[in-house]
């Protein structure tokens, strides 16, 4: 049900001639507007443009991230450099833990090959502790 631009008019799609301007209008602006955003002269234009924008808001950033951190301060929150230092410190302990973890392996490894090599009938150990025992909690007292 397509239909060609030349083969005329059909009076059976009475939209049919709004959308051929339409797409003649959209391709006609699409190929300006490329010719004109590929040019030396519109990229100078931008980038000046660009530059005074972000020296125009520069004072306005600052002045803002100075309130933020002062509000943050009376409600008592955190402020963003507070959060990224936590973040960096629990990151830093979460490092240590694993070499820990992998240190503490090596242990329990080496450990467990003493004692398979001093058992005196060469029976492996068994390789899970025994299990802690728990402790007993007095009850609660009765409500009166």
């Amino acid at each position: 049900m397509s239909q060609n631009p030349t083969e005329g008019f059909d009076p059976n799609d009475p939209i049919g001639t709004w959308r051929t301007i339409r797409d003649a209008n959209l391709d006609a602006w699409a190929k300006g507007m490329t010719a004109l955003v590929n040019t030396e002269v519109f990229a100078n234009a931008i980038g000046l443009q660009l530059d005074t924008l972000l020296a125009a808001s520069a004072p306005i950033q600052k002045a803002v991230q100075q309130y933020m951190e002062t509000y943050l301060a009376q409600i008592n929150m955190p402020s963003r450099a507070e959060v990224v230092t936590l973040a960096a410190r629990l990151t830093n302990i979460e490092l240590r833990l694993d070499d820990m973890q992998a240190q503490l392996d090596e242990l329990l490894d080496a450990v467990r090959g003493l004692a398979l090599a001093e058992s005196p009938n060469g029976a492996a150990a068994p390789d899970e502790p025994a299990a802690p025992k728990t402790r007993r909690v007095r009850k609660p007292a009765a409500e009166s």
